[in-house]
């Protein structure tokens, strides 16, 4: 499988979400308490990987956010079932390229592999599944993301939105959302496009350009995908920003006309994630 026919299989599935479930189309993958990982080593799945796992996870059924190769698998001493077929995930592979005039480029290139979950393997002892965290804990793992990265945030108002000249977070205060999930999830989509911020990393184009519909849509898109990425490590329940719907023809015509655009606007949205998350892990380890 080439990479034209990679990015065209993900682009496939995520503008038949789209359609299917219109500006929810994120909460079918994002019910998984901690995300999808590794049987073997417990790293967590990244980016694009996260949501085609979970969305495979959503489709099958499947009880258990645990993933392996074929191969991991026997190496823990299970057996994946005859007929069963694996997840497709991709994986970027630096190239080294000799130029004509001797100099070096280094480009990165796209490769898949296959994951089976652990239901779909017999011979296995695998740890219960965790359980959803209490509305009390999910509060501390926001806030401490939220206190440590010093946003000036100002629970005001009736809408939320980010301010790039102003670089401040307007949003109304929780009592003025239908659940606490609903205000952390939109509180992370602003947080989301506060890291965009020229002196943190840089997406000032897609920030400027609120009536450039393309451009900003796509940012929208970024900020969306790394809150549900934000939501899924921090074991909140992801609610889906119901404004959105007047994104969607944006999204569906960028992803007609750019096979590549969702791969990289998840990959944009998951450096997002990992800069808001590096508050979190700095706090844990002070």
């Amino acid at each position: 499988m080439n990479n034209i026919d990679l990015y065209n299989k993900i682009t496939s599935q995520i503008t038949e979400l789209m359609q299917q479930h219109g500006s929810d189309w994120t909460r079918p993958w994002t019910s998984t308490a901690g995300g999808p990982s590794n049987a073997l080593t417990g790293d967590h799945y990244k980016g694009i990987n996260t949501l085609l796992l979970n969305l495979e996870a959503h489709g099958k059924d499947y009880s258990r956010p645990y993933w392996a190769t074929f191969k991991q698998w026997r190496m823990k001493g299970g057996s994946v079932r005859k007929g069963q077929r694996g997840t497709l995930c991709v994986f970027y592979k630096p190239i080294v390229i000799e130029q004509p005039n001797e100099s070096i480029r280094t480009v990165s290139v796209m490769k898949h592999f296959f994951l089976f979950n652990a239901d779909q393997v017999d011979g296995i002892e695998i740890p219960e599944t965790e359980e959803p965290v209490t509305i009390q804990d999910r509060n501390h793992a926001v806030d401490d993301v939220l206190n440590g990265t010093g946003a000036i945030i100002h629970e005001t108002g009736s809408r939320a939105y980010y301010s790039p000249s102003k670089d401040h977070i307007c949003i109304p205060p929780l009592s003025a959302f239908s659940s606490s999930e609903m205000f952390y999830s939109t509180l992370l989509h602003e947080l989301s496009h506060w890291s965009g911020h020229p002196t943190r990393l840089n997406r000032e184009e897609g920030m400027q350009s609120r009536f450039v519909s393309s451009a900003y849509a796509m940012e929208e898109l970024v900020a969306e995908l790394a809150s549900a990425f934000l939501s899924i490590q921090l074991k909140v329940s992801h609610e889906p920003r119901k404004d959105h719907a007047q994104y969607l023809n944006s999204w569906l015509q960028v992803l007609d006309q750019d096979p590549k655009a969702f791969s990289t606007a998840a990959s944009k949205a998951q450096r997002v994630a990992d800069y808001l998350l590096g508050f979190h892990e700095i706090k844990q380890a002070a």
